[in-house]
């Protein structure tokens, strides 16, 4: 049965995403109008290529606070290609939009207003569209940190600079890439996302029991990458949390869930349906991200950036073990951390309570933030962050003249 509905969801997956093309191609002209509402887009600027589609959404989501912070000091716009997700950004971000479907249209973006620097969430093969021009100065900045695949790759390269979170990520990305030097291509950042306040935390009153955070990874689409606990773990860890009363679940699945596995679609499933008949209690998570720091007092989660977010909070984390195909570069923090193997998911419960704030366990994984992150005191990941782009202007005035 599963094999006849992943047949039939290779067929389904082409006829949807080609009809998604025509729509998108429909649309563009009235897109454009609305972008263009929005305002003028400024000069000199600060560029967001995000030519994806609405599936990977939540990796601008991420920076929307700390771009939009940044555009009180510097001009800040998005570039997309497709409609559907610039309609998103238009409803989420007070940032202009600009609707560059192919390369004539880049070019004319570039060259009419002066772009100055490029920044990159992701790694998608569209992103060469853009590296093209050579004028501006390219910044890898990615959706979030972590020890994943991802965050070695090799096209790591093709950008003139890559932010990094702290001496983790210019570790990590100099011990595996061949050429790259580490010292000259990254700048450490922090994590600026952690400077906001987010909304969207359930009104729990405190003494209605231990708030605790299940937020597994996607399934990845190809055995590298396959860190996504759902399949594995999810429904014996939900049974787990929901068998102890004192409990109460915040369940955020990842919006790419189920994308390109059915076992992780229909674990997702089975783990709604679960906590749709525990009542009101507990909550499927499915809108902002970042409240969940402040709110949850431990977290479970897989090789993702959610566990490295967790990380400054000082609070009991537990990790997934993934796939064995999975990458697994050197790692302080997954060193550290006895990881969870899907024939212990039940006891998750225990591991938790192994980890309150007085245990060595927890004091091991604290110290490991500046390790990862730097100074998150105050306001430093922002200053830092805006300091690397200043930077960038600096480097990118200094070869065009």
């Amino acid at each position: 049965m599963i094999g006849l509905r992943t047949r039939l969801a290779d067929t389904i997956r082409p006829a949807r995403q080609a009809a998604r093309l025509v729509r998108n191609r429909l649309a563009g002209p009235a897109f454009a109008d609305r972008a263009r509402r929005r305002g003028d887009l400024p000069e000199a600027a600060v560029a967001v290529f995000f030519a994806t589609g609405p599936e990977n959404f939540y990796q601008i989501e991420q920076w929307r606070l700390p771009l939009e912070h940044l555009a009180l000091q510097r001009p800040v716009f998005v570039i997309v290609d497709r409609p559907d997700t610039g309609d998103l950004v238009l409803e989420s971000s007070s940032l202009p939009v600009a609707f560059a479907r192919g390369s004539g249209q880049l070019e004319e973006l570039v060259t009419d207003h002066d772009v100055r620097v490029v920044l990159y969430l992701n790694q998608i093969e569209s992103n060469f569209r853009m590296l093209r021009f050579a004028n501006p100065v390219h910044i890898q900045i990615g959706h979030g940190e972590s020890d994943k695949g991802g965050s070695v790759s090799n096209q790591h390269k093709a950008y003139d600079l890559t932010f990094v979170g702290g001496d983790a990520g210019r570790d990590r990305l100099g011990n595996a890439l061949r050429g790259f030097d580490a010292d000259e291509r990254t700048l450490p950042v922090g994590r600026p996302q952690l400077d906001h306040s987010y909304p969207g935390a359930p009104p729990w009153p405190r003494d209605s029991g231990l708030r605790v955070w299940y937020a597994p990874t996607w399934e990845g689409d190809r055995p590298s990458i396959a860190y996504g606990s759902l399949a594995s773990h999810g429904v014996a860890i939900i049974e787990a949390l929901l068998a102890d009363p004192s409990i109460r679940i915040i369940y955020r699945p990842h919006a790419r869930t189920g994308y390109a596995s059915i076992r992780h679609r229909e674990a997702d499933r089975t783990i709604c349906a679960l906590l749709a008949k525990a009542g009101d209690r507990h909550l499927v998570d499915r809108d902002s991200y970042g409240w969940q720091w402040d709110f949850a007092d431990a977290c479970i989660t897989d090789i993702s950036a959610v566990a490295y977010d967790w990380l400054p909070t000082g609070k009991p984390l537990v990790i997934t073990e993934p796939a064995s195909s999975a990458y697994r570069p050197p790692s302080p923090l997954l060193d550290a951390l006895p990881l969870l193997g899907a024939a212990d998911a039940g006891q998750v419960v225990a591991r938790i309570h192994a980890m309150q704030p007085d245990s060595a366990a927890s004091e091991q994984l604290r110290g490991l933030v500046y390790h990862y992150f730097g100074d998150v005191s105050g306001q430093q990941s922002t200053k830092r962050f805006e300091d690397a782009i200043d930077r960038a202007y600096q480097i990118q005035q200094s070869s065009a003249s």
